[in-house]
């Protein structure tokens, strides 16, 4: 299964997020991971391969942006494994009202500089 978020942008970081997952009904499968692009309905981050993560199943997650922390839930919709590490697409419930105000400027800093590359799907 591998679905797409359709959305007017993602914006990609040059430096990766720092954060933490905790799967949600086993919270012993957690681990760091590395957001690298977000947009209002999603995120992608990176990890460590996890055989204890499989599609569909919900996170609680956590990440670091300007020295502020943020918190969501999502469930993963796409999972991509490569040796040692695993990239993988989570659909956001809901993000706090902050984080949206910063994902929309971020989105208008992205038509600001038409130069820039936008992503506009998954792997």
């Amino acid at each position: 299964m591998n679905e797409r978020r359709h959305e007017p942008f993602r914006y990609p970081f040059q430096t990766p997020l720092p954060g933490f997952y905790n799967k949600k009904f086993r919270r012993h499968i957690s681990g760091p991971m590395e957001v690298k692009d977000i947009s209002m309905n999603g995120l992608r981050f990176s990890c460590h391969a996890q055989p204890g993560l499989s599609m569909r199943d919900e996170l609680f997650f956590s990440f670091i942006y300007k020295n502020e922390t943020f918190t969501a839930e999502g469930r993963l919709i796409w999972m991509k494994t490569e040796g040692s590490t695993m990239t993988c697409g989570v659909h956001v419930f809901e993000y706090p009202d902050r984080l949206k105000t910063i994902i929309a400027k971020l989105g208008e800093s992205l038509q600001a500089t038409p130069n820039q590359q936008v992503e506009t799907r998954s792997p």
